[in-house]
């Protein structure tokens, strides 16, 4: 750590000179040190926005908004990233060639930047999600029952790459009849996802995510009759958000505003509360939304990924876009409920963006500074100067990522520090969060679902 806590610009300008270099970044952050503790992998992944190059040109990408100096070093960053197309598989929004667009998208600046790059991008991320949802479509044909995260989550799912979509929709460099019916079927999908289903003779949610597909054993165990997931990282506040912000830029899908208003209400059903006041569970079983009454309490985070602050940003966005006065209030009334939260009860760490002090701070700045509220804003500062704190000068990028493992519980060292370089997971991301809010929501921020 640093001896003494750095300010904002001056750990912004430390990440920055410590990723500037994509060949450097690229041989620390693959070293085998840097392992994720659960999966046993080294968690370098060069075409990704969580731990790669897509993920750190995001920064210089809005560091050259405001100091054309950075151009340059975006443009190192982005052209490594194109030149390891081929390393990554597509999984939605934050792998493979979508997370290029992303990057790409935010690096293009007023000027327009890279516009052959974009459009060869956006069409063949069209292509893809057109594919992926005729393959949504054969399944539900077929009879399969329920949904994976894939049709729906903002990470790896239809979500993200729907908001990317849109922003090409709306790109005279990057649009195209592919890019608009890909975008077209995409919110038709998210709305038919929110309509309800019959299952065993119950009526769910359409976004019931059932046990055989479940990403792993674990979940089969949790949930032998599968699951609702309520987070902005993999549940339906992402598709929320990417719905509103669909209605904001003036796409007029039938159904629409009653889908937001479906998964709005469902969120607002699902508010649980302690002495602290109201928060959301990261995920709900089956037998937990049959059940005459709901819980008393369900594992929840204070993190971007899960929990409060995804789910206040999503109902925030929503109560703005479709003047939901009460939205917006259960919104800001969680998010200052989460900062009188005892700190030991958020189940975040360190300082990155998915499930530590960043993501955190980035929700709440942003719901603060669309609502002027003076306790978020207070809020604001001090997760502010949390973050800071994180600094290292000793870290080869100036912030490490904290994982916990396996072994944790039986530890006196509950996690691995890692030297990760991304906006997810990475030193770029703790960076980003960092800049102003104001006077709005800068282009990085729609991939967190915030714009």
């Amino acid at each position: 750590m640093t001896t003494t806590t750095p300010s904002t610009r001056d750990a912004v300008a430390l990440v920055a000179d410590r990723l500037a270099d994509p060949g450097e970044v690229a041989a620390v952050a693959s070293r085998d040190d840097n392992r994720d503790p659960v999966y046993d992998s080294v968690m370098w992944g060069p075409m990704t926005l969580a731990n790669g190059l897509p993920g750190v040109a995001l920064l210089y990408g809005e560091l050259a908004r405001t100091d054309e100096a950075w151009r340059r070093t975006a443009h190192l960053h982005l052209a490594a990233a194109a030149r390891a197309m081929n390393s990554a598989p597509s999984r939605g929004l934050f792998s493979g060639p979508a997370a290029l667009l992303a990057a790409a998208q935010s690096c293009a600046g007023p000027e327009g930047h890279y516009g052959a790059l974009r459009r060869k991008l956006a069409a063949w991320v069209a292509e893809d999600q057109l594919t992926r949802l005729r393959t949504f479509r054969d399944r539900a044909a077929s009879g399969g029952r329920g949904v994976d995260w894939a049709a729906y989550d903002l990470i790896n799912g239809v979500s993200g790459t729907t908001r990317l979509l849109l922003d090409a929709a709306a790109d005279p460099a990057e649009t195209g009849p592919e890019v608009e019916t890909a975008l077209a079927g995409s919110l038709r999908h998210l709305v038919r996802l929110t309509e309800p289903v019959r299952i065993d003779g119950h009526e769910i949610p359409g976004w019931w995510v059932p046990s055989e597909l479940q990403l792993g054993k674990r979940d089969r165990r949790m949930y032998p009759r599968g699951d609702f997931n309520l987070g902005m990282a993999h549940g339906i506040a992402g598709p929320l958000t990417v719905l509103c912000s669909a209605y904001e830029a003036g796409h007029q899908i039938p159904g629409l505003v009653e889908a937001v208003d479906r998964v709005a209400d469902w969120l607002l059903g699902w508010t649980l509360h302690d002495p602290a006041g109201a928060y959301w569970p990261a995920r709900v079983s089956w037998d937990d939304e049959l059940a005459p009454e709901r819980p008393r309490e369900l594992f929840t985070r204070t993190a971007w990924c899960y929990g409060a602050p995804g789910v206040a940003a999503a109902l925030f966005h929503a109560g703005t876009v479709l003047d939901r006065p009460l939205w917006r209030t259960a919104a800001v009334d969680a998010l200052r409920a989460a900062l009188r939260r005892d700190e030991s009860l958020w189940a975040i760490e360190g300082a990155t963006v998915c499930h530590g002090y960043a993501g955190l701070l980035r929700v709440v700045a942003r719901v603060a500074q669309a609502a002027d509220d003076p306790e978020l804003l207070a809020g604001r500062a001090r997760l502010t100067e949390k973050v800071l704190q994180c600094a290292d000068e000793e870290a080869p990028f100036g912030f490490r990522h904290l994982m916990r493992f396996p072994a944790a519980a039986h530890s006196p060292v509950p996690h691995r520090a890692v030297n990760t370089a991304g906006m997810l997971e990475g030193a770029a991301g703790v960076a980003l969060s960092l800049l102003p809010v104001d006077p709005g929501p800068l282009p990085w921020d729609r991939t967190l679902g915030l714009a």
